[in-house]
């Protein structure tokens, strides 16, 4: 209910800034005479903390610690309720789903075994411990969108238009693909970012221990360098601000799918049954969204493919 609110918020937040003309606007954002990112931002916060019933805490932030510390301090506790509002609602509606209302036809029928409660509740636990340094990542984006240090759009028209807002999110998302491709890959190919930072994650080595509460179970550094491809592509492609927003928040919602070991098939998608793969086998799957990368790198394996030999090295 707080995501759909948001994102009323972000267009009345657009809707309200805009009192006099777009151009007029773009004028005063290049004159540094206004800064729409802050002031959405700051709209955003006064719902978040309003439905909260902490309406003060922006102010008392702001006073205690300055204008721009105590600003991204309310945005930084702003994104970790989202995102913590957003792991355990996903997970919690995949998890009724999957083990409750579907569980016969994707699990008893077909004689895959259950997780235990005692796998569950360390992710669980493993998840929202990581959430207090995954909310960092959005703030270090904002500072460098709100600085204009990337190439960031607020209004469409600064893109071109609709035509280049899809041509340029298409390229976005390659980029982002094939940087999140790599580095995934990196964290098992280098064998000390495997053991101390990416292996954690990958104790959950067997179809059984993957759920929807896996998505976000990481070493909260290993989750800020996967995500880290959505930043830098901001450097090389312009994306409109709300856009990128979404397209972070969506890679919570996406993570808790394929984590579930259902194992279906949807290619080119990079699903379920790919990344239950990738977790059984270590070597294989490392793209987000979709297939392109493993396909192009000869890293793509399925399910039907694999054979006892493809076994990975579980400490590499």
């Amino acid at each position: 209910m707080l995501l759909v609110v948001l994102s009323l918020a972000s267009v009345i937040a657009t809707i309200t800034l805009a009192e006099t003309s777009t151009a007029e606007k773009i004028e005063q954002m290049r004159l540094g005479l206004f800064n729409p990112y802050r002031d959405a931002n700051q709209w955003i916060n006064s719902i978040v903390f309003g439905f909260l019933n902490l309406s003060f805490l922006p102010d008392y932030f702001i006073q205690k610690f300055g204008e721009d510390v105590g600003y991204y301090l309310t945005c930084y506790f702003r994104d970790l309720f989202g995102g913590t509002l957003l792991y355990w609602t996903t997970a919690t509606i995949w998890h009724i789903c999957i083990y409750h209302i579907y569980v016969d036809e994707l699990f008893t029928k077909k004689g895959k075994k259950l997780p235990t409660s005692n796998t569950i509740i360390d992710q669980m636990l493993l998840a929202q411990a990581a959430m207090f340094m995954y909310a960092a990542l959005p703030i270090f984006s904002e500072f460098l969108i709100e600085n204009k240090l990337t190439l960031t759009c607020f209004y469409i028209v600064q893109i071109g238009g609709w035509f280049y807002y899809f041509g340029f999110l298409f390229i976005y998302y390659g980029l982002v693909e094939f940087g999140i491709y790599w580095v995934h890959r990196t964290l098992h190919t280098n064998k000390f970012l495997y053991k101390y930072i990416h292996g954690l994650h990958h104790k959950y080595n067997k179809a059984h221990t993957l759920t929807p509460w896996a998505s976000v179970a990481f070493n909260p550094i290993d989750g800020i360098m996967q995500c880290s491809p959505y930043v830098i592509a901001l450097f090389f492609v312009p994306v409109h601000y709300y856009t990128h927003m979404v397209c972070v928040f969506l890679t919570g919602i996406w993570a808790t799918y394929i984590h579930d070991a259902a194992l279906d098939s949807m290619d080119p998608i990079m699903g379920h049954k790919y990344h239950t793969v990738h977790h059984t086998h270590y070597h294989y799957n490392f793209g987000q969204f979709f297939t392109f990368w493993d396909q192009f790198y000869g890293t793509l394996r399925t399910p039907e493919s694999i054979k006892a030999s493809d076994v990975g090295d579980k400490s590499n």
